[in-house]
């Protein structure tokens, strides 16, 4: 077996599942701090036509729903990596191959 290729995986699965982690800890406020950022980037791109009212919501309730959002998406990273790094371990020890598009 590829040692390179089983190397890369494992540490793809373990970057996927601390990134989801951090998300879904808000570990150090990075949740709320990206998606802050990812609401002034994407401000210049919210355009409300004349014929409709701004939304009710204030920026801090808007900030709330996504970083819950975003929380979400983090756990459901973290299952993701968790999951793929059992079936890597599984191949490790079974000594199946990894199957590759060639």
């Amino acid at each position: 077996m590829e040692t390179w290729r089983m190397l890369a995986s494992a540490v793809a699965c373990l970057v996927v599942s601390l990134v989801g982690a951090a998300l879904a800890t808000n570990f150090r406020g990075v949740t709320e701090w990206h998606v802050r950022r990812s609401m002034a980037t994407a401000s210049v791109l919210r355009r409300v036509p004349p014929w409709r009212w701004l939304p009710m919501a204030s920026y801090d309730q808007r900030v709330a729903r996504f970083v819950l959002m975003e929380r979400a998406i983090g756990v459901i990273f973290t299952a993701m990596g968790v999951m793929f790094l059992i079936v890597l371990a599984y191949a490790v020890f079974s000594g199946a191959p990894i199957n590759s598009s060639r």
